[in-house]
């Protein structure tokens, strides 16, 4: 494991390297046997039983004592009717599902919000080193006499939150698990609230660096926590559609930023870059309020034993007197019963379990997808100012390009929203890797073009384009893909860990793009021919994603846990037909089990899997 993890490394690190093994022809048409073997090869990483769990033990008896979380005896009749309800209400139209769950749609949304603050921030870092009065308080002269801020600076302000941001997301994993999603996500508001003070006085290259890495602590925490709660909350069917909106506040924290830049372009003096900072401390209070006010995550409360609080929970997550006694006793059992198989597969709630049984494959899938999300040529975007600034183009049209440019976030996620429910993940995975590294292509061609001001006019135009098309596919797509595809019971810490490693690609992303595209004599100035160094790394994500990506449109929790248990390739996902309860015993043609019949199923169960 140590030595795949070091070569993956190592591939990040030797760009040049990665590009001469990407693979460009069309494999998986010419030679359907490779399919076969690439499907198994993708799901043999589950036959890593060694960290298997205690709890076999005590799973093949019908009560399944566990000291942290009480004794759970399942009703087999309760759970087939929740998960035929579950598997109903994904054929419901769209607006009697937000009937239904509207509170639980509201609740996700607003606290996702904080996403925006982090949003704006990552869109004023990096437009701001385009602005000249941010320019002259922290650059300095360059041999033309022109102030500059150097791309070693560049690369480390820009990477100072990712930093910070590392320790987020290795405190989340901890402080979600054992306090809940509530009261981190008042704390994290609360120290972001503190932390912003130090971008606003900084002084100098050195205070922003700090004062970066001081920010990314909280907004690690926001990063996996809002799309945690979201999937949590809310039922299958409206999965997708909740943690896209996490892409959304990104795509309008961008938006904002580009906007605010553009704004303070008449401002004089440090008001012009103090300003955007301080207008991030509007948000800190209304979404303090909404965190206070928030229900707890049901699942969250299951996997504690609080069953009590969890129907609470639940029953504020839905429109009033929707759940009868009977629908909640189903609700509940059903998720009792996705937690206690969870169990099986892997007791506790720790970084180490997500390398244990199928959660190993699971947490592979969610890294791939949090990695395809960076590297994939997006990111130019964020550097638009410069680029076309570099290229000839004024400060004020340079700007104004780039509020277009981010425009498409708004646009593009509300559309990838509107077609969730209709089109699968995976579909949009694949065709959004596709299509932008055909546009990487087309801007790594135009950079051979010679005329400036042209070139940078067609780059801008195809920039818009791209940032449209990933806003339409991998952005919003990649939370509800890392929040449905691990398991509950280390849902917070896999998703840490894959988020984690979009990090890194992003500090990759962010010592790359400034040496890449910049003119300056540090620079490599590779301009618009950046392009082809993404359009190679497109072509290889599209042929993982055809291989490894999993569909998980419209199924449930419990209905994944059976598909990965059962370690269903990834292109069989959507058509492959589950029976819940073939994994823990149960027989889905009675309505009850006798006790003889449920232990003898779970002991031969067990004893195939051991």
């Amino acid at each position: 494991m140590r030595e795949c993890l070091s070569s993956q490394c190592s591939a990040l690190l030797f760009p040049a390297s990665l590009l001469s093994s990407l693979p460009i022809s069309p494999l998986t048409v010419i030679f359907p046997a490779i399919l076969s073997i690439l499907d198994n090869w993708s799901v043999r990483m589950t036959d890593n039983e060694k960290g298997l769990p205690e709890t076999l033990a005590k799973a093949r008896s019908r009560s399944v004592d566990h000291a942290e979380y009480g004794t759970y005896t399942p009703d087999i009749a309760l759970i087939q009717a929740a998960a035929a309800a579950s598997e109903e209400e994904t054929r419901l139209p769209r607006k009697e599902l937000v009937s239904r769950y509207l509170p639980a749609a509201i609740y996700s949304m607003l606290l996702s919000m904080a996403l925006i603050m982090e949003g704006m921030d990552v869109g004023l870092v990096n437009n701001f080193f385009g602005q000249k009065a941010y320019l002259r308080r922290f650059g300095w002269p360059d041999a033309n006499g022109k102030q500059h801020i150097p791309t070693s600076w560049q690369a480390a302000i820009g990477n100072g939150n990712n930093l910070g941001s590392i320790i987020g997301l290795l405190l989340n994993g901890w402080l979600q698990s054992r306090y809940g999603s509530r009261r981190v996500y008042m704390g994290a508001m609360a120290l972001m609230g503190g932390t912003i003070f130090s971008l606003f006085f900084a002084v100098n290259v050195q205070m922003l660096f700090a004062a970066n890495i001081l920010c990314g602590i909280p907004w690690g925490i926001f990063q996996t926590l809002t799309t945690a709660y979201a999937a949590e909350i809310c039922p299958a069917a409206m999965r997708g559609y909740l943690t896209a909106w996490v892409s959304m506040c990104w795509g309008c924290g961008s938006f904002l930023a580009a906007g605010v830049l553009r704004g303070s372009l008449g401002l004089q003096g440090d008001l012009a870059w103090k300003i955007p900072y301080a207008l991030q401390w509007v948000w800190v209070v209304p979404l303090f309020t909404v965190g206070f006010f928030a229900p707890e995550s049901p699942w969250y409360l299951v996997r504690r034993g609080r069953i009590e609080e969890a129907e609470k929970s639940l029953r504020r997550l839905a429109r009033k007197n929707f759940y009868t006694e009977q629908t909640m006793a189903q609700t509940l059992a059903l998720m009792r019963h996705t937690n206690e198989m969870e169990k099986i597969e892997s007791a506790g709630a720790s970084y180490r379990d997500c390398f244990h049984g199928t959660n190993l494959r699971r947490t592979g899938i969610v890294a791939m997808a949090w990695l395809i999300q960076i590297l994939n040529g997006q990111a130019i975007c964020a550097y638009a100012t410069i680029f076309l600034q570099s290229a000839g183009m004024p400060e004020v049209r340079a700007f104004d390009f780039s509020m277009g440019i981010q425009s498409g976030n708004i646009v593009g996620t509300a559309i990838a929203i509107s077609l969730m429910g209709r089109v699968g993940r995976r579909v949009f995975f694949f065709w959004g890797s596709s299509i932008i590294g055909l546009l990487m292509l087309v801007i790594g061609i135009l950079g051979f073009i010679p005329g400036k001001t042209n070139v940078a006019l067609a780059v801008a135009v195809v920039m818009i384009i791209v940032n449209l098309t990933f806003k339409l596919s991998l952005g919003p797509t990649t939370y509800t893909i890392v929040g449905e595809m691990s398991s509950s019971r280390v849902r917070a810490q896999t998703i840490v860990l894959g988020r984690a490693i979009y990090v890194v690609g992003q500090i990759v992303v962010q010592q790359l793009n400034p040496r890449m595209l910049n003119s300056s004599s540090d620079s490599w100035n590779w301009g618009a021919k950046t392009g082809l160094f993404y359009f190679g790394l497109c072509c290889l994500w599209a042929v993982l994603i055809f291989f490894f990506l999993p569909e998980t449109k419209n199924r449930t929790f419990a209905e994944l846990d059976y598909l990965f248990q059962k370690r269903t390739p990834a292109r069989q996902f959507a058509t492959t037909p589950v029976d819940l309860f073939e994994l823990t015993g149960g027989d889905t043609s009675a309505k009850k089990l006798d006790d003889d019949d449920l232990n003898k199923n779970v002991s031969e169960l067990h004893e195939k899997r051991i």
